[in-house]
């Protein structure tokens, strides 16, 4: 069994960047209380950095680990999936450039009726599309063409099932 975990250094830059936002923001809302704009507008904004902090932080505890019948991750809950039971399968790609050079995958599936998503910054991100990609192909998943763009430009070739 092969697990999987997001890197430190990558947990620690995001906190930092959503932890300065929520300072930055809340500094201003200390500074003007009794203004009903910024208290709306910097309020919220800092309920927003405040919850992705959070979210950020409690991604190091989360492990996924993966063989060749499913996963269970394990973090704030424990789930598992196993392949057979996948529904089905999603990955996405998000460019931060118009020249779609830089940027971060999504890989969402459905299994059991429930939705687990998981991001390319999980340290073996690809070993894992590549299981999910092989549940996906032995389950004669449909992929939508997106998914399937994806998956052949990760080098995974998932093959569309026989009519």
């Amino acid at each position: 069994m092969t697990e999987f975990r997001y890197p430190l250094g990558r947990i620690v830059a995001d906190c930092s960047l959503f932890g300065g936002g929520a300072v930055m923001s809340g500094t201003v809302l200390a500074l003007a209380p009794t203004v009903p704009y910024v208290i709306l507008l910097f309020g919220g904004l800092t309920g927003v950095f405040l919850v992705y902090t959070i979210r950020t932080a409690l991604r190091h505890r989360l492990r996924i680990a993966a063989d060749a019948e499913g996963m269970s991750i394990k973090g704030a809950r424990v789930r598992s999936v196993k392949w057979a039971n996948v529904e089905a399968v999603r990955l996405r790609y998000y460019s931060t450039r118009r020249s779609r050079k830089d940027g971060w995958m999504t890989l969402r599936l459905k299994a059991d009726g429930r939705w687990v998503e998981i991001d390319s910054h999980l340290e073996g991100f690809e070993t894992l599309a590549r299981l999910v990609a092989e549940a996906a192909n032995r389950r004669g998943l449909v992929l939508d063409p997106t998914t399937k763009g994806n998956f052949n430009a990760m080098g995974l070739m998932a093959a569309e099932p026989a009519p």
